[in-house]
């Protein structure tokens, strides 16, 4: 039988690594749906943290590859560019080619394609909104945030090595891209920053949390460190809180302030895998504690599976990316979900869903 800990990385190892739009893009992908073919792309992530490595990869079913259309992909200009829709890195489609080795691409809504010549080492991430993006620039030796309608950029006061960026790492934004938190594990240095590029401050967090969720100016900020059987919350400022399951699969922090969802998930010590997610979102109070409310996602077609959740919509609503099992359906698929009904719509589906980065997944 397999270990408790190869069963946590199996589940891990079933979750797309594909971060989540605004509801804007789909309107933005039903009106290309007939003239363009969604840009292949892989970029994979591999996070380690508090003694437990999480996986992010698709589904075990084999995965749906599409050839790549042509492309014309054009330098970015100063300014003047729509909100994003997805980015990845050219070299990472198909099985050969290093993810490190090309520049960033971001594709807008509207169906443009530019490359950041500047961004090719390290992370990039892109707001809720796709209105600005952040990325390690080698000359500045830092993350920069840039809006992309008005050029502006912000340069980051932490100055890092890009061998920060040689190992496991994550770059978490805030709604505006002005306060984030960069963190790396396995190699010398093992950052573990919240960087206000505004005010100019470097703030160290704890070493083996993981950045869930960060606000604007000086709001909330959310950790998290999962163990073998349980995880620990924590929004800084109050007493981290216990959940009863091994988890990274959270939400965004509410408009609240204060709740939290997350994935739902039963152990069997006598199913392989023992641990499963159960298609349901358990939402609870990162401040309080206590079991919270699980609501089953309700509406979804037959083989899909939740994998994934990223920013809330409104108060009640939050996007969800769950993966087809197998056929000849889309790898992945964002949908809304009321998480008072669990009723659920879908918003847009990427075709290629391998490692596509759409602004707003927590991964």
């Amino acid at each position: 039988m397999k270990t408790l800990r190869e069963d946590l990385r199996t589940l891990a190892e079933q979750a797309p690594t594909v971060d989540l739009a605004a509801r804007a893009v789909q309107g933005a992908r039903r009106r290309r749906a007939n003239r363009m073919a969604v840009v292949t792309a892989v970029v994979l992530c591999v996070i380690s943290g508090g003694g437990v490595a999480l996986l992010q990869q698709v589904s075990p079913a084999p995965q749906i590859l599409l050839a790549p259309p042509e492309t014309t992909v054009l330098p970015l200009p100063g300014k003047g560019i729509g909100p994003v829709e997805q980015a990845y890195r050219p070299s990472c489609r198909g099985n050969s080619g290093s993810c490190a080795k090309d520049a960033w691409r971001i594709v807008t809504r509207e169906g443009d394609t530019y490359e950041l010549a500047e961004a090719a080492t390290g992370p990039l991430a892109v707001t809720a909104d796709g209105r600005r993006v952040a990325y390690y620039s080698s000359k500045q030796r830092g993350i920069v945030v840039r809006d992309l309608a008005s050029g502006r950029v912000w340069k980051s006061p932490l100055k890092q090595p890009e061998e920060d960026f040689a190992v496991e790492y994550t770059l978490r934004l805030s709604p505006s891209g002005l306060r984030f938190i960069v963190s790396g594990w396995g190699g010398r240095r093992e950052p573990n920053k919240l960087v206000d590029v505004e005010r100019k401050t470097v703030t160290d967090l704890a070493r083996g949390w993981w950045p869930v969720s960060v606000s604007d100016g000086s709001g909330p900020v959310v950790l998290a460190k999962p163990y073998d059987m349980t995880s620990r919350v924590w929004v800084l400022g109050h007493d981290p809180i216990t959940i009863q399951d091994f988890t990274y699969y959270y939400s965004a922090l509410a408009p609240d302030g204060r709740t939290l969802a997350r994935l739902g998930q039963t152990f069997d010590r006598n199913r392989e895998p023992m641990i499963q997610l159960d298609g349901s979102i358990v939402v609870f109070d990162a401040i309080r504690g206590g079991g919270g409310t699980r609501v089953p996602i309700a509406g979804l077609p037959e083989g899909v599976v939740p994998s994934k959740l990223g920013s809330w919509l409104n108060d009640t609503e939050l996007t969800v990316l769950a993966g087809f099992q197998g056929g000849n359906e889309p790898a992945s698929v964002v949908y809304a979900v009321n998480v008072r009904t669990g009723e659920s719509r879908e918003l847009f589906a990427l075709r290629d869903g391998d490692s596509i980065v759409v602004p707003g997944l927590i991964r």
